[in-house]
């Protein structure tokens, strides 16, 4: 029996580092027409589905990875990749009318990043499953669906159906139809957002005094908010939970927040407690900004022990 599908999308990721890239306030720039040299390079697998099931599979956890990809060349980097992980890869679904999506990622040499996207019509919809085929997990990592309410109220209800638990960490598409996404988050088991991501779900500021009430009141058992330099928050059992950042010098946080609700679930799993899995998922986010790329990093069960 599987641990867990991690179910989302999946591309391909290029990463650039350059030292030349300029930060002022908040843009990332270059000199228009000039010529510069990458100081680290990387082409990966990425997106929501593929980050998180290699952070299952590296934890020591049965995962499998359920995404749309393009019938091209590129695919190959995510089939490969998954493979070398140890990822089920029987359930990726080949759109013979599309090209794998792929990002272009610029990250600055402080470490922060601006992420450059070709989507093309690889979103997985209802349409492409076999629902006789997915397999019975014990739970499910939902990632963004690009916006796919329809879909995703399906895969509560085939999770329910199933005694599947439900991971649900929704993107800034699902976000934008938050009426339709609020009754549905009182089926989830556990529900990560960043910070913005919060605010924009309860339409409050982190700092305001009924923010965590408002946010508590969607229902979810556990939710987990990351707030970046300023740590990760956890409500569970009726209790707070708190933890700061472990101080590492950051080459890239792209993958950070995969990292964390990837392991935070993980934890679960393995039954650890909510401050325990907290610790896990914080030293595992922390290992990955350290590196190029959302996967690099990504702790074993071993490592993540001491």
């Amino acid at each position: 029996m599987l641990d867990v599908v991690s179910i989302g999308a999946a591309t391909i990721d290029i990463f650039v580092k350059s030292k030349q890239f300029i930060v002022d306030k908040n843009l990332l720039s270059l000199e228009y027409a000039s010529k510069n040299e990458t100081s680290q390079s990387l082409i990966s697998s990425g997106g929501g589905a593929t980050n998180s099931s290699v952070s299952f599979s590296r934890l020591g956890l049965k995962s499998a990875c359920l995404s749309l990809i393009g019938d091209d060349h590129l695919n190959n980097y995510v089939i490969d990749d998954l493979k070398k992980e140890s990822v089920a890869v029987n359930l990726l679904i080949k759109n013979k009318n599309d090209a794998t999506d792929f990002s272009v990622i610029l990250v600055a040499p402080d470490g922060g990043r601006s992420i450059l996207t070709n989507r093309g019509t690889t979103r997985l919809d209802e349409k492409y499953l076999n629902w006789d085929k997915i397999p019975k997990a014990k739970w499910f990592y939902i990632s963004s669906l690009e916006g796919n309410l329809d879909l995703l109220e399906e895969l509560i209800g085939f999770a329910k159906e199933n005694k599947i638990k439900i991971a649900l960490n929704p993107g800034s598409r699902e976000l934008a139809q938050r009426k339709k996404l609020l009754p549905l988050l009182k089926l989830v088991d556990f529900l990560l957002l960043n910070k913005t991501e919060s605010e924009t779900l309860v339409e409050l500021n982190f700092n305001h005094k009924d923010f965590w009430n408002k946010l508590v009141s969607l229902s979810p058992p556990t939710i987990a908010v990351t707030g970046g330099h300023d740590g990760a928050f956890v409500f569970a059992d009726g209790k707070h939970y708190f933890s700061p950042i472990i101080k590492v010098k950051p080459v890239d946080e792209t993958g950070a927040g995969d990292a964390f609700g990837s392991t935070f679930v993980s934890a679960l799993i393995y039954k650890k407690s909510i401050p325990e899995a907290l610790h896990w998922a914080i030293k595992n986010s922390a290992s990955v900004v350290s590196c190029l790329g959302a996967k690099t990093c990504l702790l074993t069960l071993k490592q993540i022990n001491k």
